[in-house]
Order: structure tokens, then sequence, then C-alpha cells
């Protein structure tokens, strides 16, 4: 985010994490210099210019293929982003296969992998029933964060744009923008605990998930050390229940875990803060002013 944050070097870290989730890949940042807020800038910016924005994300001449790129962009912006749930009577596995090379050739989507292992099998203990059609899937994830705002707010609101209601758009996009960002506060908090700890000292990390628990950080030191985390992006301080809760999610998964590290907007209750343990990590929003510096 080094490069973003040295565009906006007025802007508080709690505004430079919620811009850079909106307008990180945008095609013309000076742009965003000419107004005050946040919603100002999505207004100005997107809403009123979506139509010349549009040619940036025209995919195939086919109009057939271009919708259904378009469909299942909007349920990478909105779902599990599992590679193979996205599926639906629509979009067959086979023609969704060929969507998606398209988009990677494009480099509008990546790949996250999977980190499950596969079910043990032994023949006195069968896999479960309820398992026996389960599937270890990788996730997909957008690029920039542009391009999941464009396909979580603008393809899905075309006809409130044809229509000009574009205040009618701002207040939707205003009641979901907070939920919108929590996703790209988990990307920069993984940077950030690699920004702790060190990149050569981390050997994987990201969000992990299997057919028990999704977390939004798992990281595993060079050394062996792991490292569990949860993300939260609210007006409210962190207690000591989300701490509770990721512990009881870590051995429901049947992890050993060496650390937990808490990631918060508005900080953390007092019952945390003097918890002391050497475990358990804190990290606030002044915390990401190192890694807005340090890139």
């Amino acid at each position: 985010m080094k490069t973003f944050s040295k565009e906006f070097p007025y802007l508080e870290t709690t505004e430079l994490i919620s811009y850079y989730a909106v307008f990180n890949g945008y095609p013309s940042l000076a742009q965003l210099h000419k107004y005050e807020t946040l919603l100002e800038n999505i207004k100005y910016n997107i809403l009123d210019h979506y139509q010349a924005l549009q040619p940036y994300f025209i995919f195939s001449d086919d109009q057939k293929i271009q919708q259904d790129i378009e469909t299942l962009l909007f349920r990478i912006a909105v779902g599990n982003r599992k590679i193979y749930s996205i599926y639906k009577n629509d979009i067959s596995q086979f023609h969704g296969s060929s969507l998606y090379q398209i988009l990677f050739q494009k480099k509008i989507i990546t790949k996250e992998l999977s980190r499950e292992k596969p079910l043990r099998t032994h023949p006195s203990h069968p896999i479960k029933k309820a398992f026996r059609r389960y599937q270890i899937e990788d996730k997909i994830i957008f690029t920039k964060s542009f391009y999941r705002f464009w396909f979580t707010f603008i393809t899905p609101n075309r006809e409130l744009l044809e229509a000009r209601e574009i205040d009618t758009l701002l207040e939707k996009i205003s009641t979901e923008l907070d939920k919108y960002i929590s996703r790209t506060f988990e990307i920069l908090s993984n940077e950030l605990l690699l920004y702790k700890f060190g990149v050569d000292t981390i050997i994987e990390s990201g969000s992990y998930w299997d057919k028990h628990i999704e977390l939004d950080i798992l990281a595993k030191t060079i050394d062996g050390k792991v490292i569990a985390g949860e993300c939260k992006w609210k007006n409210q301080k962190i207690s000591k229940n989300t701490l509770n809760k990721l512990q009881k999610k870590c051995q429901l998964a049947e992890l050993n875990v060496d650390y937990y590290a808490l990631f918060s907007k508005s900080g953390f209750s007092n019952e945390l803060l003097k918890m002391k343990a050497q475990n358990i990590l804190l990290y606030d929003i002044a915390s990401f002013k190192g890694l807005t510096d340090a890139g």
C-alpha cells in the first residue's frame, strides 16, 4: 500500500484504508484530489462517470460470454469465493473454467490456494456420509480493490445508474461500505503480519478454510510457529469474546496455534488490554501506520 499512501499523504490511516479498498486499481487517482470525502469521490469519480469506465470491464464481444463473466465476478465479489461453488445452473463447470481463463489472462482475478488437508481414509473409519461428496476448493480473489468494488456495486445496479438515481445508489453504498471494506482490511492485516514478523520469517500466510471453519488469517513461521488471526472493521472495540471464538475455531480444526492475533479498526476492550499474554497479539489502526510508511 506504500505507493497508494504516497498519493494521499494527507489521509489518516482509517481513511487511507477505506480509499484503498475502493480505489486501488482506479485508472486516474489524480482525480481523487478534487473532492473531500470518500463518498464524494465515489459519486463524482465512479457513479457519475460509470459509462466512461465501462470499457475497462468489457472482456468479450460475445454478449452471452460478457454477461456470464459479469455474473461470475459478481458472485466472487459478494460470495464465499470458492472456485466451484460459484457455478450454478446457468454456468457449468466447463464453461466457468473457460471464463476463469479469460479473467486470469487479463489479470482481473487470481487464485488463493486452499491449505486444507485431504480427508484421511481408513477401512475401519470410513468417511462420514455428510463429507463423502465434499470437495476441497481454492478461492478466487480480485487483483485490485477497484475491480471488486465495480462488481459489488456497479454492475448489479445498472438500472439505477441508467435512471440517474445516483443518490439512491450512493445511499446503498454508504450503508454497505463497512462490510465491503472489511475484506480489504483482512488482506492488509495479513500484510501487516508479514511486516511485523518479517517476510523471511513467515513462510505461508493468508486466509484459511476447511470443511469446519474459516479464519481471516492463518500463518506459519520458518521455525514452525502458527499464528491465527481475526480482523474486525467495525466501530466498536474487540472484546475477549472474539478471542474466545477464535480459539474455539482453531480447536475445532485441530490447529496447534502458538499466537492469536487480533486486528481492530476501533481498538480493544480493557479486559483484552489487561491480559498481557505473550501469545496474544493486538494490532489497532495505529499499527497500520508502519505498514503504509514501509509498504
